[in-house]
């Protein structure tokens, strides 16, 4: 299994990392180990000073202590054992009143028993009997080592939790140990070491927590990443694939993901749209100087073949003999064709550069309602209904009106065509405030345009009719975009279609 370069930079900063840690950790320990030598070394001092002091304190005092019978176990009574203890624990306790957290007491070898327990410092509830059960045989074989040995102890003890210095030291009687003075004090909770095993303890703990908490959300978030990453594999090979909604950690990552994907799409969307849109410009172009030229070179040949026919007419007219071999009406067919030709030609010239002159602030309404009554005069199909409805304050948008008006005449025309008896043409006129511009929507309930040929219709020379030029939507789309407007067409509900033409108020 090969360790790709990923891997070895993770491996490498773990390492490190636990090196790095080791090093505090033992450098931690070092200190801790120091300042903790230093504080038993303390309190060992204060616990022997306390134990010797104690110690001379009741030597004054043990000749009435014996008077009383403390060297003849045989004649002590338990009321003067009562008394004696009373008076040790008097002395013991005023003596370590001044010494926080100290305790102590007095071990008669004689009696091989323990006198005098004081712990004047200790927190509620304060012990009475002493020593405690758990360090009584270690205080004890401490004081029969200090009587035996007729010196002065001290020693570091300890069980589980107890850490504690133990000093003892001798009373002499005529010079002769009798008895030994016991003195303590409990510091493992001030231990430094202690305390940073318990944190580090602590540590761990919480480590081991927090380390399966966050292998249990790696292997949560590995799963989730996972599927992520098998879900965009899906979007590579199906650009219309979304991502599955989620909750929780990663509901947010697949619904950015899918905003992005949508975004990406409507963008490449707009780009084809716009490069459809250029190609078009781009074949208009072309095909626009071509058709200049070529109307150019046409328009001056025809206007002499019907000035000529036209001639011939005249002759024909005056003279009766020559209609023996032409007549007066295949002349009059030959100006009419020459003429429709003419027409077609002007009809190029206005296709390759809009005529676009008085531009003027127009009422839109008034123009169109012009259009509408031109259509009801020349009757051109019967029961046909054409209505117009205007929002209140249409803007007046900037136009040159007879070339509009031929838009209109243009879009009109082809809805006239497409309706059967008794359809319905709707002109609407709208405010578009978003855009800042006015809206003309012509629809009809008429036969439509074909799904694969809505694209088209602008193309120069396409037409769905038997006896169209395929110019009139072309130079129509020609002359909104000289007015730097659109035009477009979309299908209507529940059959025919809907002429979308927007012009900029400015």
């Amino acid at each position: 299994m090969k360790i790709t370069q990923e891997s070895r930079k993770l491996i490498n900063i773990i390492f490190l990392a636990l090196v790095t840690t080791s090093i505090l950790l033992l450098t931690a320990f070092y200190y801790f180990s120091q300042k903790e030598e230093k504080l038993i070394d303390i309190n060992k001092a204060i616990c022997k000073s306390s134990a010797e002091h104690l110690a001379w304190e009741i030597e004054s005092d043990i000749d009435n202590l014996y008077h009383l019978g403390l060297s003849n176990d045989s004649s002590l009574s338990l009321a003067k054992s009562k008394t004696i203890d009373a008076l040790l624990t008097e002395l013991v306790s005023e003596h370590l009143r001044n010494a926080f957290g100290m305790e102590g007491g007095v071990y008669i070898n004689k009696l091989d028993d323990f006198m005098g327990y004081a712990y004047p410092t200790s927190p509620p509830p304060i012990p009475v009997y002493g020593p405690p059960p758990r360090s009584f045989n270690i205080i004890k074989d401490q004081c029969v080592q200090s009587v035996g040995r007729d010196t002065s102890i001290i020693q570091i003890h300890s069980f589980d939790p107890a850490i504690f210095p133990l000093a003892t030291s001798p009373i002499h009687v005529k010079s002769i140990p009798v008895a030994a003075v016991w003195v303590r004090v409990h510091i493992e909770r001030d231990l430094p070491l202690v305390k940073f095993r318990r944190v580090i303890n602590l540590v761990t703990v919480i480590s081991l927590i927090g380390f399966t908490f966050m292998a249990m959300f790696s292997f949560f978030l590995r799963n989730g990443i996972k599927n992520i990453k098998n879900e965009l594999k899906n979007t590579t090979a199906n650009p219309k694939y979304r991502l599955k909604r989620r909750g929780g950690w990663f509901g947010f990552i697949p619904a950015s993901i899918n905003n992005m994907l949508d975004l990406i799409e409507k963008d490449n969307e707009n780009r084809h749209e716009l490069e459809k849109k250029l190609q078009q410009k781009e074949k208009l172009a072309s095909l626009g100087t071509m058709v200049a030229g070529v109307a150019h070179e046409v328009k001056t040949p025809l206007a002499a073949i019907k000035i000529r026919v036209q001639m011939w007419k005249r002759e024909v007219e005056n003279n009766p003999e020559l209609e023996k071999n032409i007549s007066k009406e295949s002349l009059e067919m030959i100006i009419c064709e020459i003429d429709r030709l003419t027409n077609l030609v002007n009809r190029l010239v206005i296709f390759s550069r809009p005529i676009i002159k008085n531009l003027s602030e127009t009422d839109l309404g008034a123009l169109i309602e012009e259009v509408i009554s031109f259509f009801d005069l020349n009757n051109f199909k019967d029961d046909i209904r054409i209505t117009l409805k205007s929002q209140k304050e249409i803007p007046r948008p900037k136009l040159d009106a007879n070339s509009f008006k031929q838009v209109i005449i243009n879009i009109i025309t082809n809805s006239l065509e497409s309706v059967d008896r008794k359809g319905e043409i709707h002109i609407e006129l709208k405010h578009d405030f978003e855009n800042n511009s006015v809206i003309v929507e012509i629809s009809d309930n008429g036969n439509g345009i074909p799904d694969e040929f809505i694209n088209k219709v602008f193309d120069p020379f396409f037409t769905l009719k038997d006896k169209g030029t395929g110019l009139g939507l072309s130079i129509s789309h020609e002359i909104i975009s000289a007015h730097n407007g659109s035009i477009s067409f979309r299908k209507n509900s529940p059959k025919g279609v809907i002429c979308i033409i927007s012009i900029p108020i400015q």
